[in-house]
């Protein structure tokens, strides 16, 4: 069974994205508003998304059959490779996952790499930054958008994780992406490339195009609230320039009280 898509609007996404997220990724200070040209790169970027961004998400839940040291192993006989995911599983008390294809879409990247060959680099930047905003929005959307769905069966989603952040190999992906295509071993086209939608598996584990991410959720009837600041802390991935706060092990301690 394939991934299915969620239906997502770029103008809705482009809304959402708050504003100390963009200041954020900007690199600038996130209580100070910005004026005069930085204003108008800003709100250029985020009107230019709203009307031509076409962001994309497909998901696919499967059951768990069973979580080793640095494995996890699902109903589908299919496995992922990771320590830190298999742990995170394991205190939440999992008995499913959700994998997630997302992607700010082709048509922004498109548009950024036409912005620096016309020598207009803070545009590009701009919408650079907005784009990856807009990914991380994507993600936060689609775990609301599954906790409600799922919320009837009192269900609710653990924290994200993606290879290649902290200690879980960037080669997984290529096991996550056959978990999302329907196929333990994807099938590569002529280019070498594995693609869902508009987003491709190169064969070194990157993404196409740019501002795109595999994740995993944990599926859980525990009661647990992270906020997207929570998920941010919770990721290890060291340095990283865009942190919303330091890194804290203990944010995600509380998966692991009985």
């Amino acid at each position: 069974m394939k991934a299915l898509p969620l239906p997502v609007e770029g103008a809705e996404l482009a809304a959402a994205v708050p504003e100390r997220e963009y200041l954020r990724l900007l690199q600038m200070p996130r209580t100070r508003p910005l004026d005069g040209d930085l204003r108008d790169r800003a709100d250029g970027a985020r009107d230019w998304y709203a009307r031509h961004g076409r962001p994309f998400a497909a998901v696919r839940r499967t059951g768990l059959s069973g979580l080793e040291a640095a494995t996890v192993v699902l109903d589908t006989d299919e496995a992922l490779t990771s320590v830190v995911l298999a742990d995170r599983l394991r205190a939440g008390e999992a008995h499913a996952v959700v994998a997630l294809a997302a992607s700010a879409g082709r048509e922004v990247g498109e548009e950024i790499t036409r912005l620096w060959s016309a020598e207009r680099p803070d545009e590009a930047f701009f919408l650079d930054r907005f784009a990856a905003a807009v990914t991380e929005r994507l993600v936060f959307w689609t775990a609301v958008t599954l906790c409600r769905e799922f919320e009837p069966a009192g269900e609710t989603l653990l924290p994200h994780l993606s290879p290649g952040c902290g200690p879980w190999d960037l080669a997984d992906q290529h096991r996550l992406m056959g978990l999302l295509t329907g196929r333990a071993q994807a099938n590569r086209d002529s280019e070498g490339l594995v693609s869902l939608g508009p987003v491709s598996l190169l064969p070194s584990g990157a993404l196409r195009p740019p501002h795109s991410v595999l994740a995993v959720f944990g599926v859980t009837k525990r009661m647990l609230a992270a906020t997207a600041d929570d998920l941010c802390r919770g990721c290890d991935l060291d340095p990283c320039a865009f942190r919303r706060a330091p890194f804290a092990g203990h944010v995600l301690r509380a998966l692991e009280s009985r």
